[in-house]
C-alpha cells in the first residue's frame, strides 16, 4: 500500500495526508480549513471554489465558468485527489466573521435573580458537643434543609478541602436546588454565566457576571457544523446517513471555541482580577433551533424533518457541562430555552421574552429576518407562531453574489443620483448581504430599472449574463469611482482596493427572484396569523424585526419590496439578536424563565405547509410591492 498524497492548503500553510480519492472539501475538513459549503458538499451552490495545482481529477459544473476553469478554479467537493496537490482557498471561499448585533430591547429587570447565586456560609467548627457531617453543617449554613439539595458526588468529596481552607468560610454557588460548586471564602471570589444564541449559520456567545449581570464579553463565530450544509434540513440528512456524533462535537468544540475567547478578552473585568478561569463559569443558558438544540444534546433530529414533524421534544431538560463536553466548570448546569415546535425553537421563544410582546395589552408581530423566516403575533392573553422557511437569500445564499453581513460586504445602496454603496469595514466590496440585497432591489424597482415582476429592463448597467440578464453593481475596473460610504454625514469616498479577483459584482434576474420569493413567504406568513386571528395589519401596535442584521434594514426599502407591511414607521421596533437578549435575560431573572415556560405553553402553532391560505397569499405577495398596490400606499 503506498503512501497517502498530502494536500497543501493556503494561505493557512496547512497539510494533511489523505487517501486517494478523498474529495478537496473533505480533506480542508480534516484539515480545519473552513471552506464555505453552502449545500453540505453536493455541487450546487458553487461557493467552495478553490483553486488547485498538481493531481486532482475534477468534474466540471455549470458553477465554474470557463475562464474559471482554464485559471485553476475548481469546485473542492466535485474535486477528488489522486495524488501531491495544492489548494488555495480564495477570500470569498473562506468563511469570515460576521457581524453580529446584541442588546437594544432595552427590557429592564425587575428583579436580579440568576440561574446560579452565591451564597456566604460562615460556620462553626466541628466539636465533640457539635459533630454533625461537613455536608450536613454546610447546608444548614446556608438555610438548607439537609436531604433538599442535590449535591454532586464529585462536589461531596471537595466539601472537606474547601471548608478547612476556608477556616470555616466558604461560597457556595446553588443553581435552582441543586449545589454546583463551593469555594473557600475569598473577597474575589467570582461567578460567570454564558448566554449563547446556538444558530444554523451563526452563534454568538455572551459572558455575564453573575453577581452584577454586567456583560464582560461578547463574540460570535460561524456555527462549524456549516460546512455539512447551510440548513437545518441538509443536518438532518447528514445525520441520518452518518449519525449524528459528529455535528454535536462540532457544535461542542463551537461553543468551546468562542468561550475560550471570552474568558480570555475579559472585558469590563477591570479591578476584578485576572482572567476569567472556565471553572469561574458555572451556568449556561442555550436558545437555538429545535434541530439546533437536538444536534448539541445527541438527541435524534430525523422526525423533525418527516410529517408530522414531531421532535424529540419541545421542552429539554437541563443537563451538564460535564455532560455535555462543554468546557467550563462541569457540574454547572446547561440550561435550554424551551420551543414551541419543530420550526419554532427556543430561538424564538428567546425573542419574545426580550421583545417584551407577551407582556402588553396591545397587539404586536415579530419577525425574525432569516433562513425560517418565523413569526409570532400577539400579546400578554394569546400568541401564534409560524415558520415560513424564507430560504436563504437574505443570509448569502442561492444569490450569486450573495454573503453574510461580514467584512467586504455591500450592506447599503443608493441609486439615486449615481451609483452609492457602503462596505462592511470600509474595504473593497466581495459581495452583497441580506441588507444590501433588500437595498439594491428596492432601489431597482424604485428608479424603474426593475418592474414589479422582477424583471430587469433595459440600461447601461443590464446586460447578458451567463445566467441570464443582470444588473452590475459594481463594475472592477472602476471601483474607486463607484465607491461610496453611506454615513450619517452625508455620502463621503472612501478609497478601496481592487474587487476581490477583479470581477464584478452582479444581481441577476435569478437573484432576483429568489428574493422576491423570500419576501413573499415572511409577508405571507404574517398575513395567514392575521387572518388566524382576525385582524389586520393597521391593527398592530408594534412590529418588532429580529434577527442578526435586523439593526441594518433600511424600512423604507425593505417596504418598497414587500417584505414589511406600510405601517407608521415609528410602529417598527429593531431587535438585532433578540435570541442572544433573551438567553441573557433567561440566565439573570427568575421572572424571565417563568415568562419562557408561560410563553412556550400559551403559543399556539400554526403549520403553514397544509394551509391552503398561505400559498394564496404567498402567491399575492410575489410581485413588487403585492399584486394589491393599495396595501403599500407609501411605494411610489
Amino acid at each position: 500500500q503506498g503512501m497517502s498524497p498530502q494536500v497543501t492548503f493556503h494561505p493557512k500553510g496547512r497539510s494533511i495526508d489523505v487517501p486517494e480519492g478523498t474529495s478537496l472539501l473533505e480533506a480542508a475538513i480534516l484539515a480545519g480549513v473552513e471552506v464555505n459549503s453552502a449545500c453540505a458538499g453536493n455541487g450546487v451552490c458553487g461557493r467552495c471554489k478553490v483553486i488547485v495545482e498538481g493531481d486532482v481529477e475534477s468534474e466540471p459544473s455549470a458553477k465554474v465558468t470557463g475562464e474559471e476553469w482554464s485559471t485553476g478554479y475548481r469546485l473542492a467537493c466535485r474535486t477528488k485527489v489522486k495524488g501531491e496537490c495544492t489548494v488555495f482557498v480564495p477570500e470569498e471561499t473562506q468563511l469570515r466573521p460576521m457581524q453580529i448585533v446584541g442588546g437594544g430591547t432595552g427590557t429592564e429587570l425587575k428583579a436580579f435573580t440568576p440561574v446560579v447565586r452565591a451564597v456566604l456560609a460562615k460556620l462553626r467548627p466541628p466539636s465533640l458537643q457539635d459533630n454533625d457531617g461537613d455536608l450536613e453543617r454546610l447546608l444548614k449554613g446556608i438555610g438548607c434543609e439537609p436531604g433538599t439539595v442535590e449535591v454532586p458526588l464529585s462536589l461531596l468529596r471537595e466539601v472537606p478541602r474547601a471548608l478547612r481552607e476556608g477556616e470555616w468560610t466558604a461560597t457556595a454557588f446553588l443553581d435552582g436546588g441543586r449545589l454546583v460548586d463551593l469555594q473557600p471564602w475569598d473577597r474575589t471570589s467570582r461567578s460567570f454565566g454564558a448566554a449563547v444564541d446556538l444558530g444554523t449559520t451563526t452563534v454568538a456567545l455572551q459572558l455575564v457576571d453573575l453577581g452584577t449581570g454586567e456583560m464582560v464579553a461578547q463574540v460570535s463565530d460561524y456555527n462549524r457544523q456549516l460546512m455539512y450544509g447551510e440548513d437545518v434540513l441538509a443536518r438532518i440528512m447528514y445525520c441520518e446517513e452518518n449519525g449524528g456524533e459528529r455535528l454535536r462535537r462540532l457544535a461542542v468544540d463551537t461553543i468551546d471555541h468562542m468561550l475560550a475567547q471570552a474568558c480570555s478578552s475579559g472585558e469590563g473585568c477591570e479591578g476584578k482580577g485576572s482572567r476569567i478561569c472556565a471553572d469561574e463559569v458555572r451556568a449556561m443558558v442555550v436558545a437555538g433551533n429545535t434541530t439546533m438544540v437536538h444536534l448539541l444534546l445527541g438527541l435524534d433530529p430525523r422526525s423533525i424533518r418527516y410529517e408530522p414533524y414531531a421532535p424529540v421534544t419541545n421542552l429539554p431538560p437541563s443537563t451538564t457541562a460535564g455532560e455535555l463536553g462543554v468546557a467550563i466548570n462541569p457540574r454547572a448546569a446547561v440550561h435550554l430555552v424551551p420551543g414551541r415546535a419543530s420550526y419554532v425553537g427556543g430561538d424564538v421563544v428567546a425573542d419574545v421574552i426580550a421583545s417584551g410582546m407577551a407582556r402588553g395589552e396591545g397587539v404586536c408581530l415579530l419577525i425574525d429576518v432569516g433562513t425560517n423566516g418565523e413569526v409570532v403575533l400577539g400579546n400578554r392573553e394569546w400568541l401564534l407562531a409560524c415558520s415560513a422557511s424564507a430560504g436563504p437569500a437574505f443570509e448569502g445564499g442561492e444569490v450569486r453574489h450573495g454573503m453574510r453581513a461580514g467584512e467586504g460586504a455591500i450592506e447599503r445602496v443608493s441609486l439615486r443620483g449615481g451609483v452609492r454603496y457602503s462596505v462592511i469595514g470600509d474595504t473593497r466590496p466581495k459581495g452583497l448581504c441580506g441588507s444590501g440585497l433588500i437595498d439594491l432591489v428596492a432601489q431597482l424597482f424604485l428608479t424603474g430599472a426593475l418592474d414589479k415582476k422582477g424583471h430587469l429592463q433595459p440600461s447601461e448597467r443590464v446586460r447578458e449574463g451567463e445566467d441570464g440578464k443582470e444588473y452590475v453593481l459594481v463594475r472592477s475596473r472602476d471601483v474607486e469611482r463607484d465607491g461610496y460610504d453611506l454615513k450619517a454625514n452625508g455620502m463621503a469616498r472612501f478609497p478601496m482596493d481592487e474587487v476581490e479577483r477583479r470581477r464584478d459584482i452582479t444581481v441577476t434576474e435569478a437573484d432576483i427572484a429568489n428574493v422576491i420569493r423570500t419576501k413573499a413567504a415572511i409577508y405571507a406568513a404574517a398575513e395567514v396569523l392575521l387572518d388566524t386571528a382576525g385582524l389586520a395589519f393597521g391593527e398592530l401596535e408594534r412590529v418588532y424585526i429580529a434577527g442578526g442584521f435586523g439593526h441594518h434594514i433600511d424600512l423604507d426599502n425593505a417596504v418598497a419590496i414587500g417584505l414589511l407591511p406600510d405601517l407608521p414607521r415609528e410602529r417598527f421596533t429593531f431587535l438585532g439578536n433578540a435570541s442572544l437578549d433573551g438567553a441573557k435575560l433567561y440566565l439573570l431573572s427568575g421572572e424571565m424563565r417563568e415568562e419562557a415556560l408561560r410563553v412556550h405553553r400559551a403559543m399556539a402553532y400554526v403549520e403553514l405547509s397544509t394551509d391552503q391560505r398561505f400559498f394564496e397569499r404567498f402567491s399575492s405577495a410575489t410581485f413588487l410591492p403585492h399584486t394589491d398596490l393599495r396595501r403599500f400606499p407609501s411605494v411610489k
